[in-house]
């Protein structure tokens, strides 16, 4: 057998074992997700065309469902942007403190191989 052919070989096992393990950690995944998931309880059959011809919103109280709906999208806004404030950008000018210390090792480290390079030359 000559070289090549046993790279491809031992190549071809190896990649082999590696899917066959990916497969197994799937479908261990997958039993344990479905020994500790919970069990939905079974309840009564819903009657989908009786819920079709209802209307969602009469027309009377139309305006408050639609006053109450809107009330509860501007409370869960609020409470969302407590939680998550808005960055506000920078100015376009200026740089973060991060970027300014991430250049300036950059160019420590360019400098670094320019001196490196310069020295090795003149030996």
């Amino acid at each position: 057998m000559n070289p090549i052919t046993q790279g491809l070989l031992i190549t071809a096992i190896g990649m082999g074992l590696v899917f066959l393990a990916i497969l197994l950690l799937w479908a261990l995944m997958d039993f344990l997700v479905r020994i500790t998931n919970d069990k939905p309880t079974k309840n009564a059959p819903v009657n989908v065309e009786k819920i079709i011809e209802e209307p969602v919103i009469e027309t009377e109280d139309k305006s408050q469902r639609l006053h109450h709906v809107a009330s509860v999208a501007v409370a869960i806004a609020m409470s969302l942007q407590k939680q998550f404030p808005i960055i506000k950008p920078q100015e376009p000018g200026t740089i973060s403190a991060w970027q300014s210390s991430r250049r300036s090792q950059v160019l420590n480290q360019s400098a670094a191989l320019l001196n490196r390079k310069s020295r090795g030359t003149t030996k």
